[in-house]
């Protein structure tokens, strides 16, 4: 006699089934993040050129075939750990700015935010700065790796935030209505870009005169905030 197969039977196999589905996708996502770990560590600590997917399959104790199953190339892997970053970086930005009121409190806490993420994960930071370098080829949108893509989306995001605050400051009277929203944005991006790659012999100069980085970057978003605040506002700062 054949067993009896009923609609509760069926959803209870159904259930067994997606949950052992579930089981084998939580178990290669752990594998993935464990090869990221340690894929970031080598090149955190050796740089991008000196890491072999030889060196991460070792590391992990893995075969090269079956490392190549998580990762289609060195690129994608590193270019993961890049974005790890951005996430980071973006996830801070947009709980900081939560309390922010006015588009100067906005930008304020831009810099703010970027500065103390590139102190406390400068090796992300760098991982960053070399994905932007001539390295790779990120710039044909085509043949674009799909990691890279969203890297550059959520540093547009960053960008158009950034530019919207501008322009609030501008329509709240407190930044200049002569300058150019987008233009300040590309100007800022650079600025906060040059401060985190200052050279190390104008790092020395400017603490043998008791400046040291932290209050060289007040001192900078003080200058930029003479730049452009509106002075025609009596109660602008």
């Amino acid at each position: 006699m054949l067993p009896l197969v009923t609609k509760r039977n069926n959803v209870h196999f159904l259930v067994m089934e997606l949950s052992i589905k579930e089981i084998k996708e939580q178990e290669k996502e752990r594998k993935r993040n464990y090869i990221l770990d340690a894929a970031e560590k080598l090149f955190f600590s050796r740089g991008y050129d000196s890491v072999s997917m030889d060196d991460i399959a070792n590391e992990v104790e893995l075969s090269k075939a079956a490392l190549y199953l998580y990762f289609k190339d060195k690129e994608s892997l590193f270019f993961t750990i890049v974005l790890r970053g951005i996430k980071l970086l973006n996830a801070m930005i947009e709980e900081s700015i939560k309390s922010c009121k006015t588009g100067v409190e906005i930008l304020d806490t831009i810099a703010r935010v970027y500065f103390e993420f590139v102190n406390k994960y400068p090796n992300h930071n760098r991982a960053y700065l070399y994905f932007r370098s001539d390295r790779f080829d990120i710039e044909d949108s085509e043949d674009m790796n799909e990691v890279a893509k969203e890297i550059l989306k959520l540093r547009q995001d960053t960008f158009v935030i950034t530019c919207n605050a501008i322009k609030s400051g501008i329509d709240e009277g407190l930044i200049r209505r002569d300058v150019d929203p987008v233009e300040v944005t590309v100007f800022l991006t650079l600025i906060l870009k040059n401060l985190t790659e200052m050279r190390s012999d104008f790092i020395k100069l400017l603490e043998k005169r008791g400046i040291d980085k932290y209050q060289f970057f007040t001192d900078v978003a003080e200058f930029v905030h003479r730049m452009l605040m509106n002075t025609e506002r009596g109660d602008a700062k």
